[in-house]
């Protein structure tokens, strides 16, 4: 692992090249990619485009999805970065919510914020990505997401050799279940690769898995290739994303219309 030095030097170098930055050679005079963002590219790339032509909408989905991971935050300590780093360097378990991540892949800065990981011996062993959906499995773009963070966590200099990441899917209406902030305590004393947490409100699905950083690396390549326009963006081919996308009326891709 590099030294803590080296990371919080890695990251204050990027932050501040982004905030000079003027133009950039990126679809969309974009400064940086957002995990997020190239994770929705695994739901549907067109999607993300039209997004970008005509702006974010807050859906009733979005609004759910942003009070229950400020819900997560209940009880948490906001900390000054450069303490968080020695508190991550004594070697003691330390568990961190919403950590701004920071990389650099192939020229490009690729940037995403954790909903929890914990270190160990100044390593991070796992992170945990919560989804708040009826859904009681994960999706593609879910891993992608999850997978990324785990990558950048290596850009920056952590040792990711014992990191394991977790999917952990909860009904919306155990948002304010407290339980679901104990997670990651429970997830490290049961390793199993699925498994399910009992809530007051219903039964949290968690997936666990080892990070492996080809796939990662395999992925955030595909996704750059839109962002560098080596090619369109690639719709998807199932209807039911296109029913319920807003822009399927004006979406030349869209397969409502020839539903």
């Amino acid at each position: 692992m590099t030294g803590l030095n080296e990371v919080s030097s890695r990251f204050t170098k990027l932050a501040q090249e982004i905030g000079v930055a003027e133009e950039s050679s990126l679809r969309f005079n974009a400064r940086l990619l957002a995990v997020h963002e190239i994770a929705s590219q695994y739901y549907c790339e067109k999607k993300v485009e039209l997004k970008r032509i005509h702006g974010e909408e807050e859906t009733p989905e979005t609004k759910l999805g942003k009070e229950a991971h400020e819900l997560l935050l209940k009880d948490t300590v906001a900390v000054r970065r450069e303490e968080l780093w020695r508190e991550i360097a004594s070697g003691k378990p330390v568990g961190v919510r919403e950590m701004r991540l920071l990389g650099r892949h192939k020229n490009i800065i690729v940037a995403g914020v954790a909903d929890a990981i914990t270190f160990f011996k100044a390593s991070p062993v796992l992170l945990c990505e919560h989804k708040f959906s009826s859904k009681p499995i994960p999706f593609r773009d879910h891993h992608v997401q999850a997978r990324l963070y785990c990558y950048l966590l290596n850009l920056m200099g952590f040792d990711t050799s014992n990191l394991r990441y977790a999917l952990v899917l909860a009904p919306p209406e155990s948002r304010e279940d407290d339980k679901l902030r104990e997670i990651s305590l429970c997830i490290l004393q049961n390793p199993q690769d699925k498994f399910k947490v009992k809530l007051q409100t219903g039964v949290a699905n968690v997936y666990l898995n080892n990070f492996k950083m080809n796939e990662a690396i395999a992925e955030l390549d595909w996704a750059i290739g839109f962002w560098t326009k080596q090619r369109s963006a690639i719709p998807t081919r199932m209807v039911r994303k296109c029913l319920a996308c807003r822009f399927r009326e004006g979406c030349e891709s869209s397969l409502a219309r020839r539903a």
